[in-house]
């Protein structure tokens, strides 16, 4: 994983200069699931990756791993559901921006490993479950807000909100109408 991410950011200037921004910063990313913390070492315009540091660490990065590997299998600007970020905050930006620089194929790094086809089955199986946890969570919110309005009549159905909403922009208008004929009213009515 080091060589592979140094590999795509000698290549880039930009990815030099944020290497240069983060020099002697430690950032550590951990997965909410597993006890597996990654720390990230800028140091000499390359990114050193370590399983083990001992020191005191710039930035923490929690996340859950099926996040992480969904944002790795896509490609786009939204970053991974459910991360936490503890540290500095410009640290996080220019850390964030350096990674999207190296743009890694994970299934051709995976390749190495497992083979080919192994890698692209894992892979498939990736964007499947995140593919299945996006539906899912859309489907538990559909149901959730239709229980909240037709089951327990604890929220209105959307449509009469808008009628609500209508009447009070009706509502608006015609006191902001009445104003201003009284206004037109008061100077008519005074003595000149």
């Amino acid at each position: 994983m080091e060589f592979a991410l140094n590999n795509t950011l000698s290549s880039s200037s930009a990815a030099q200069s944020d290497l240069r921004q983060l020099e002697g910063k430690v950032i550590v990313l951990e997965l909410k699931e597993f006890p597996l913390k990654l720390y990230f070492l800028p140091q000499d315009g390359r990114l050193k990756v370590r399983g083990e540091y001992h020191g005191q660490t710039d930035m923490m990065v929690r996340a859950p791993s099926a996040s992480l590997l969904e944002a790795a299998l896509k490609r786009g600007d939204m970053p991974p559901r459910g991360i936490e970020l503890n540290g500095d905050a410009e640290t996080a930006q220019t850390f964030s921006r350096l990674l999207k620089q190296a743009d890694l194929d994970w299934e051709e790094l995976l390749s190495h490993y497992v083979g080919d086809i192994a890698s692209h089955q894992i892979g498939n199986l990736a964007r499947g479950l995140a593919r299945w946890g996006r539906d899912a969570m859309q489907r538990l919110g559909q149901d959730i807000a239709e229980y909240l309005q037709y089951e327990s009549q604890t929220l209105p159905p959307r449509h009469e909100v808008e009628a609500f909403l209508a009447g009070v922009d009706h509502l608006k208008s015609d006191v902001d109408r009445l104003a201003a004929r009284l206004q037109r009213l008061a100077g008519k009515a005074r003595p000149a």
